[in-house]
């Protein structure tokens, strides 16, 4: 059995994957004769089913005009250290005959929990509304000047036909980092592609993201075949019964085969004070990030390595600096999003109690890392992100909880914090967790989920920032491999 600190990222990420593939991969290039129209996927991780994706195209009305209405519906089951994980998104898209977004609903549903977020699209503008729990939060997101979105970019390639070599820019919302993204979209061949009993004739194309890259198979008039998208996922057209069938979970447990395995293994890795790792398996290794605690030696991005030295120290609280702590350059380490909800009045009431009348910043975050490990209890089958108001109310989570909740507590009391997410080694490789890093005069790592205030050097940072920055680590996801130099 696993220590209970573990989140593993992978498996909310096994969802937001599937759901990504739906913006910007699993429409067909249709015309209006075709619709309405409807398709199905199963979704497989090597030969074990784990969900299966449907899309239907029809026709409607919005506001008096006449609309594309796009609903894509995801339906993920997978074992994650030991743990039946369910998940559920669907996604409404209304687009003008361009393909043009005009009004998006999306929610996603697991372990009981549902997040949704709502968008309408204007000129300038996206004016959204995130419900993550009890309350709801609004923002809203400029589009650059010269920037056209499009609602679902199969339908918005200008090209009837695709010609090999051929090359699309664009740019759409993403409801899970609630931002404009930006895609790539290659024609890359022709080729004959056979699955199950029939051969098809099919296009291949590449799509590259900051999540990552996806290949699919689609034949000429649009329809997509296969799939190969991160962490090792396989999606194929399947009959909407093949596609519901068998939806039970099994197979290997996905948090341990998506795990980072190691040429040998580390002793007494809470106790690890430095570590020397060689990182293998990165598309870009200049994504990993170099900072007083971790630094990169040597990267070498022709073989996808990069070589790590993490120093891990016993912090010295006299030196902190005393709350609140408002430098304006790090204003947005203190602001409210709508995950990081600290606005709310429940998480501001219970973190005033924990931290007292402790003006100390570094004492401060100990009093909140220690209330946390006491107060949150391990539940692995909530696989969706929820603001910090949500977690304080439901008392359970994981370590992206832990870490959510965290950040929006020491920020309501004057201490710009982080959420990070990255690697933590554990008997058998590295797994994918959460935790914090908060501003005390310098950056300083937390782990709620620990029962200390040291963080240990096999803490590998791969992004910070708000809680929609953990959607990152699906371009790295069971790919990377490692090398351990040296431990002290």
């Amino acid at each position: 059995m696993f220590p209970t600190l573990i989140l593993f990222d992978s498996a909310n990420d096994m969802k937001r994957w599937i759901f990504t593939l739906m913006l910007f991969t699993f429409a067909p290039r249709v015309d209006a004769y075709r619709v309405p129209y409807e398709i199905w996927m199963g979704a497989y991780v090597g030969d074990a089913k784990v969900g299966c994706i449907s899309l239907k195209v029809t026709q409607d009305e919005l506001e008096g005009a006449r609309v594309y209405r796009f609903e894509s519906t995801v339906n993920n089951r997978l074992k994650v250290l030991g743990a039946d994980l369910s998940q559920v998104a669907n996604t409404v898209v209304y687009t003008d005959s361009q393909y043009n977004p005009l009004r998006e609903e999306f929610s996603m549903s697991s372990g009981g929990k549902t997040t949704t977020v709502s968008a309408k699209f204007f000129k300038d503008r996206i004016e959204c509304v995130v419900s993550a729990g009890s309350g709801s939060s609004t923002k809203t997101i400029p589009i650059p000047e010269g920037v056209s979105l499009v609602g679902d970019v199969m339908f918005a390639l200008p090209d009837s036909v695709l010609k090999i070599g051929r090359e699309y820019n664009l740019h759409y919302f993403n409801p899970l980092t609630l931002s404009i993204d930006e895609l790539w979209v290659r024609v890359e061949r022709r080729e004959k592609i056979t699955i199950g009993d029939r051969n098809y004739e099919t296009i291949v194309v590449k799509n590259s993201t900051s999540m990552g890259e996806i290949t699919l198979w689609q034949e000429s008039n649009g329809d997509i075949v296969r799939v190969d998208a991160m962490m090792g996922i396989r999606m194929i057209r399947q009959a909407k019964e093949e596609a519901l069938a068998d939806l039970d979970g099994g197979g290997e447990d996905f948090a341990v085969q998506t795990r980072v395995k190691t040429d040998k293994p580390i002793p007494s890795p809470r106790e690890a004070k430095v570590l020397d790792i060689v990182i293998t398996g990165l598309d870009d290794p200049s994504i990993i990030i170099s900072d007083a605690r971790q630094n990169v030696k040597a990267a070498d991005g022709g073989k996808e390595l990069v070589h790590l030295r993490i120093t891990a120290k016993k912090e010295v609280p006299s030196r902190s600096l005393p709350r609140p702590i408002r430098k304006p350059e790090l204003a947005e380490y203190l602001a409210a999003t709508p995950y990081v909800d600290h606005n709310d009045q429940s998480v501001k009431k219970q973190a005033a109690e924990i931290v007292g009348d402790e003006k100390n910043s570094y004492l401060a975050c100990s009093k909140l890392r220690s209330w946390l490990h006491s107060y949150l209890r391990v539940k692995g089958d909530i696989g969706i992100t929820r603001s910090a108001s949500d977690v304080l109310k439901s008392k359970v989570g994981v370590c992206r909880d832990y870490a959510i909740l965290f950040a929006a507590m020491a920020r309501s009391v004057g201490i710009p914090t982080k959420v990070v997410s990255g690697l933590i080694y554990l008997e058998d490789g590295f797994y994918y967790h959460a935790w914090v890093e908060c501003y005390t005069g310098k950056w300083i790592p937390f782990d709620a989920t620990l029962p200390t205030d040291f963080v240990d050097a096999t803490h590998i940072k791969l992004a910070e920032g708000d809680a929609t920055s953990m959607f990152l680590l699906a371009r790295v996801i069971g790919r990377l491999k490692a090398e351990i130099k040296g431990v002290k």
